[in-house]
């Protein structure tokens, strides 16, 4: 796959100094695991912002191989945690709605399999979603009727004014622009309308101590926010920032020792072993992982 380089995404500016160098490239997968659920370690070159700070990976594939790589990805296993992902959602919804207490249209972006769709009907909302995963918009589809529109968010290409809510669950860090899909979801909110980002913290205390082997440092991710930095591009596009916390997560024991497993093999099989002999592979654990939910109000 050919990488090309690029400038800060932030501010703009090509001034950056090296964090984490690439992996050898004899040492590297000829294939990227394109995905919502991706495990793949990041091998490639992390670097910052002299600038401003802000953390991303320079070389990168470029957007179109980025974007082909999504909609031909398909992830049963993603899929196979659904009641975890569900439950993990129904609070995520509740926070935005401390914010909404009228509720109208809400967009996620990045649906995948429209697990936060399918909480946001259920408390009444009027879902939409989009997601350039065609395996994904079926089987959300198909399970959820949540109305998942395969393709980019500015692919689509939605009314102005459209949305209430415009949510990226998972999603920012994944884009190949994260400015431009701000800057869409700008455009189709209703004025006051809410924005709501959930993403990993580069700069949380669980990320500096674990350094390279941060758990989110995947090949999927191509932005690196802090909170410092991601409060910085919503307000260069038009959004006051309401409310930052953690965000917690809920998934099978089972699932989370197959994640541990490219980082520690013998921990990994280790814990598998022990919840399939105790039969707790299955038990859900909630846990915080170093992820944030930022909510905020297109000005």
């Amino acid at each position: 796959m050919d990488l090309e380089y690029i400038k800060c995404n932030l501010c703009g500016q090509d001034n950056y100094q090296v964090l984490y160098p690439a992996v050898p490239e004899s040492k590297q997968a000829v294939i990227r695991e394109y995905s919502a659920g991706s495990s793949e370690i990041l091998k490639d070159q992390v670097v910052k912002c002299n600038n401003c700070s802000f953390v991303y990976i320079n070389p990168r594939p470029k957007s179109e191989d980025i974007v082909e790589g999504y909609s031909a990805a398909k992830d049963e296993l993603y899929a196979s945690q659904s009641a975890g992902r569900l439950a993990t959602f129904k609070s995520s919804i509740k926070k935005i709605e401390k914010f909404t207490p009228n509720k109208g249209k809400l967009l996620d972006v990045g649906a995948a399999c429209g697990f936060f769709l399918k909480v946001a009907k259920d408390s009444g909302w009027d879902v939409t979603g989009v997601e350039p995963s065609r395996w994904m918009t079926q089987w959300g589809n198909d399970h959820y009727s949540v109305n998942i529109i395969p393709g980019t968010l500015e692919g689509v290409a939605f009314s102005d004014n459209s949305f209430d809510v415009v949510s990226f669950m998972d999603v920012l860090e994944h884009v190949p622009d994260a400015r431009a899909s701000l800057k869409e979801a700008y455009r189709v909110l209703k004025p006051g309308g809410i924005l709501a980002v959930n993403y990993p913290n580069f700069g949380s205390n669980l990320a500096k101590l674990a350094g390279r082997k941060w758990w989110f440092l995947l090949s999927v991710h191509l932005w690196y926010f802090t909170p410092a930095t991601i409060k910085r591009m919503l307000a260069e596009e038009g959004f006051e920032q309401l409310s930052t916390s953690h965000h917690f997560q809920k998934l099978n024991l089972g699932y989370l020792a197959m994640r541990v497993k490219p980082y520690n093999a013998f921990l990994g099989n280790f814990l598998d072993k022990m919840f399939n002999v105790t039969g707790l592979s299955d038990k859900q654990l909630m846990y915080y992982a170093s992820q944030s939910l930022v909510i905020a109000r297109k000005k």
